[in-house]
């Protein structure tokens, strides 16, 4: 009897040691950008803007939010946006950010103006993308689809998820709204698109994924609690 006992006191052990040897992912929109406010002076500064002052004030705000994480690891996009939202959490634990071009923003396609950005039509693209054509994209050179940015995003995703799944601590990924909200779907199946347009990303707004099963699945989405399940929770309005 005390055997039995025994063993099952070390088995209980053994799960809890492995369940608690898990990172979490918390996927990180950028702060408020010049070009998010409609500012940007050219097309150099429209697709790599700097962060307005609001954006440096959300910056440090967002240290605030993440003091309390053990945070262990940091990715940015190779926009300054992204690593200037995150340096003052960097500059407080002393880490420096990997930058992974890969995670870069939905590339609307070549440009030489600002008049070619307008020509684009980036919002009626987007709700094509809604509408479930995700293979609409911008009559320019080079440009993205949703299904092209989801190509390009997803191995990096996948490479920095099987290097840390079984870490402790948490894993900070700073990116963009279309380039992490609007592929997140193609990533953890427990979202669908139509939840993830109808909840864009918000400056600073946060989407928690952890590991179950060995998959990722999103558990909190901008603070909305989002089930394991494949059923998400109704669209906000």
């Amino acid at each position: 009897m005390l055997r039995t006992v025994l063993v099952a006191a070390m088995l209980i052990a053994v799960f809890q040691t492995a369940s608690a040897s898990a990172a979490t992912f918390l996927f990180i929109r950028h702060a408020e950008s010049t070009s998010n406010v409609g500012r940007a002076a050219t097309i150099e500064e429209a697709i790599d803007p700097p962060l307005t002052n609001k954006g440096r004030q959300q910056a440090l705000e967002l240290a605030s939010v993440l003091a309390e994480k053990s945070i262990t690891k940091i990715y940015v996009s190779a926009y300054q946006r992204t690593g200037l939202t995150i340096a003052p959490t960097a500059d407080r634990l002393r880490l420096t950010p990997i930058i992974d071009a890969r995670t870069n923003e939905w590339h609307f396609g070549d440009m030489s103006s600002l008049a070619d950005m307008q020509d684009a039509s980036i919002g009626s693209i987007v709700r094509s993308w809604a509408a479930g054509n995700t293979a609409a994209k911008a009559a320019l050179p080079k440009a993205e689809s949703l299904d092209d940015m989801a190509a390009r995003v997803l191995p990096a995703w996948t490479q920095i998820f099987d290097a840390h799944k079984d870490d402790d601590g948490v894993v900070v990924l700073v990116g963009h709204g279309a380039e992490t909200g609007f592929v997140m779907p193609y990533f953890a199946k427990n979202v669908t698109p139509a939840f993830a347009f109808a909840n864009g990303m918000r400056n600073t707004g946060i989407i928690e994924v952890e590991i179950m099963d060995g998959k990722p699945v999103v558990t909190k989405w901008q603070g909305i609690a989002v089930p394991a399940q494949a059923a998400v929770p109704e669209p906000a309005h």
